[in-house]
């Protein structure tokens, strides 16, 4: 085998390591991507989830079983959350205030692996819908940030207003 051979036979060994290198390389980033995606998939749909449970819910304690008319028949802001402490007991949109896992004891856990759940609830009102009102009015935002605690750099944060409209 003369020099010339032997160059090309290593010149050639190179390049098939370049390519298996870069395959290589390539398949590692998409299956990085496909797992994030998986993660931030599962996380939406807790999310979603636990928006639509709240949702299914009394606008308030008070509207439980009567109307109201007025916003001082309502919850005080400082007063949201769980009235009896009780997880297992949501029955108005505002017992999801400071819940983690969503008022559940154990834990979500996924093929993707375990996530974590936070809530909030704020009243809300006037023209700003971001901000947080002082006083209770008819409406109030929901949000909730999930995040998988494998992963916990990608957190997922959903909002929704729930209005009490009476007649």
């Amino acid at each position: 085998m003369g020099t010339g051979q032997m160059l090309l036979t290593v010149g050639a060994i190179m390049l098939l390591g370049t390519i298996i290198l870069t395959t290589n390389r390539s398949l590692y980033s998409s299956k990085t991507i496909l797992m994030k995606t998986n993660f931030g998939l599962d996380a939406v749909s807790l999310a979603t989830s636990v928006i639509e449970e709240a949702q299914g819910k009394a606008f308030d304690e008070a509207t439980d079983t009567a109307s109201v008319t007025s916003t001082t028949q309502l919850t005080p802001p400082g007063s949201l959350g769980q009235e009896n402490g009780n997880t297992n007991d949501l029955n108005d949109f505002d017992d999801y205030n400071g819940l983690n896992n969503a008022g559940r004891t154990d834990t979500f856990k996924l093929s993707t692996g375990i996530y974590c759940v936070k809530t909030r609830v704020c009243y809300v009102g006037g023209t700003n819908l971001d901000g947080i009102s002082a006083q209770a009015t008819f409406s109030k935002r929901l949000d909730v940030m999930v995040w998988n605690k494998e992963d916990s750099a990608g957190v997922i944060r959903m909002s929704t207003i729930f209005s009490y409209w009476y007649f």
